[in-house]
């Protein structure tokens, strides 16, 4: 059997044993955020955890289930995703760059969030024109990055 899981629209996880066809009208206990099970643009579900129950076998496992950037069926941010890719744009807006190195920064911002050939030259520009930049978006990058980019921008 299969689950969907409940994220808020901050992204927090809520619940990852959703069964398909039930509804959730709830709202996250960390933020207060409405909890959605599936997404807002195309509705299809957030996935959840798994069981591989049958014949007699009875799964009670919890597996680890990561709460996704995008959806799987249209391509589109999830609103966490697209809450982080904001921010960290009107980071720079505030910033002191000039209107060029802003903009050659935010271009680079979905290739901070997701593993993509473009990644690395998006590390090498926000080190060094965006070097200024970093500490602010930190907890962002943390939250919704890849742990190989985190380590390319901060080291850790």
């Amino acid at each position: 059997m299969d689950y969907k899981q409940a994220v808020c629209l901050n992204g927090h996880q809520a619940s990852i044993d959703i069964n398909i066809n039930e509804s959730v009208d709830s709202f996250c206990t960390e933020c207060g955020a409405k909890l959605i099970t599936n997404c807002t643009n195309c509705n299809y579900l957030i996935e959840g955890d798994w069981s591989r129950s049958g014949n007699g076998f009875v799964d009670l496992t919890h597996h680890n289930v990561f709460i996704p950037k995008y959806c799987e069926k249209c391509g589109k941010p999830y609103p966490w995703t697209q809450s982080a890719l904001k921010a960290i744009s009107e980071t720079v807006n505030l910033s002191e760059l000039d209107n060029n190195q802003k903009d050659d920064l935010k271009e680079t911002i979905p290739d901070l969030l997701s593993d993509t050939p473009k990644s690395k030259l998006a590390v090498l520009k926000w080190k060094s024109i965006g070097k200024s930049l970093l500490p602010y978006i930190h907890d962002i990058i943390v939250e919704v990055a890849s742990e190989s980019i985190v380590k390319a921008l901060y080291g850790r």
